[in-house]
């Protein structure tokens, strides 16, 4: 007997379990016996004759159930151009998974099984939380509830897309310089621990005398050596502590107020979290999305602990019957003035979702220009850095053999 492991569908409750039968299509017989509809069914993960268990599998799923930031552009496209064209989201999924056999795939063959089980979309996707966030699933059933599915997939594709390429400009500028700083160490490592100790063997055997350089390079080199284990960690508690600082409240805190504070760093992180505090809000104004939850999913998306901090004191105040432009113009430590005086006039005219999807651009720009201004900022600074250590490293092996070769004379 094979186990399998199955979901079902039994008056609008979703039941999980496992059920033991010959094949797959005696255990479906059995299933189909007790009443339902059948979700998911799947053997047991197994090796040999050992059945891993349910908690392995609960590992072992999600690694199916991903789908990069790239993958999940395309299925939001393609479903918003599908249902444009009057196909039934059902037939759109089946259509799209006939297409694109991928790990894709697997996430979207269980959402198209909900929704033959009675779900809608927006119900559909919320069962894969890590795939669809909040803002996803929200404007999603904003627009199914409107009767603009269609329009409001094909939103959310262009602003994951306007996201993705915004994240990807982030990395790049920050690659860089971290490519070129690695890469330098190696080499002084690598020179400092090979080269370095023959010269100076070879300059000590002729008697002749040591460079200060020389000295520092090689004091430094057996301090490495010699305490390399305590050194690496060092590095690693650091890298830990770090992380803790990064994940925990008090923690973030502290690090997200001095990465703030930091020339050019500072604005680039305010230009990011505004704009994406801008477009993100312009959706949930567009789609009809209610304030509470808007600045909900607002907190939870800024990266920033000050702008989400700052997105749950607004909430409080628009709820308590204040403005959009009014509030914003109490952080006018986080957000511009001129943000809350565009904000003002679109509010008095009604345009709202457009003025602030105009902002998100502004910004987006403006973004792109510090990022410009970063990378202005680093090359320079990475020259003269690099410069110094080629300086260094060529002085204390040069100028051994010099005076060897000046002695020989």
């Amino acid at each position: 007997m094979v186990q399998f492991r199955y979901t079902v569908s039994r008056k609008g409750k979703e039941i999980s379990g496992v059920v033991e039968a010959e094949s797959v299509m005696q255990a479906g017989e059995k299933l189909q016996e007790q009443g339902g509809y059948i979700l998911e069914l799947k053997e047991r993960f197994s090796w040999g004759t050992l059945k891993l268990g349910s908690r392995l599998e609960k590992l072992l799923t999600p690694l199916t159930e991903k789908m990069g930031a790239g993958e999940k552009i395309l299925f939001t496209t393609q479903l918003g151009s599908m249902l444009k064209t009057g196909l039934p989201v059902a037939k759109a999924l089946e259509a799209f998974i006939d297409e694109k056999e991928s790990r894709m795939s697997v996430p979207i063959k269980r959402i198209l099984d909900q929704l033959k089980a009675g779900k809608s979309l927006s119900e559909s996707l919320a069962s894969y939380p890590k795939v669809f966030d909040k803002t996803y699933v929200n404007v999603v059933r904003s627009g199914e509830t409107m009767g603009k599915l269609a329009e409001s997939l094909s939103y959310l594709g262009d602003q994951l897309k306007k996201e993705h390429e915004l994240v990807n400009k982030v990395r790049s500028a920050m690659t860089y310089p971290i490519v070129v700083l690695m890469a330098m160490f190696g080499v002084m490592a690598f020179i400092s621990l090979s080269v370095v100790p023959k010269i100076v063997a070879f300059a000590e055997n002729a008697g002749a005398q040591l460079p200060q350089i020389t000295v520092i390079v090689i004091t430094v080199t057996e301090f490495i050596i010699e305490y390399w284990m305590f050194i690496l960690l060092l590095i690693i508690g650091l890298i830990i502590g770090l992380w803790r600082m990064l994940t925990t409240k008090e923690g973030r805190k502290i690090t997200d107020r001095i990465f703030l504070k930091i020339p050019v760093v500072g604005e680039l992180i305010k230009r990011y979290n505004q704009a994406r505090f801008a477009r993100l809000l312009s959706g949930f104004y567009r789609y009809g999305v209610s304030v509470e939850l808007a600045f909900d999913i607002l907190s939870e998306s800024l990266g920033n602990y000050y702008y989400s901090e700052a997105a749950k004191k607004m909430k409080r105040r628009l709820v308590a019957g204040r403005s959009l432009s009014t509030v914003l113009a109490s952080e006018t430590e986080l957000f511009s003035g001129i943000m809350g005086r565009v904000v003002k006039g679109a509010e008095q005219t009604g345009v709202l979702d457009e003025t602030l999807l105009k902002l998100a651009i502004f910004y987006e720009e403006e973004l792109e220009s510090t990022l410009n201004s970063l990378t202005t900022i680093i090359e320079p600074v990475l020259i003269i850095f690099l410069g110094m250590g080629v300086i260094g490293i060529a002085l204390a092996v040069i100028v051994p053999i010099y005076r060897v070769t000046s002695q020989l004379k």
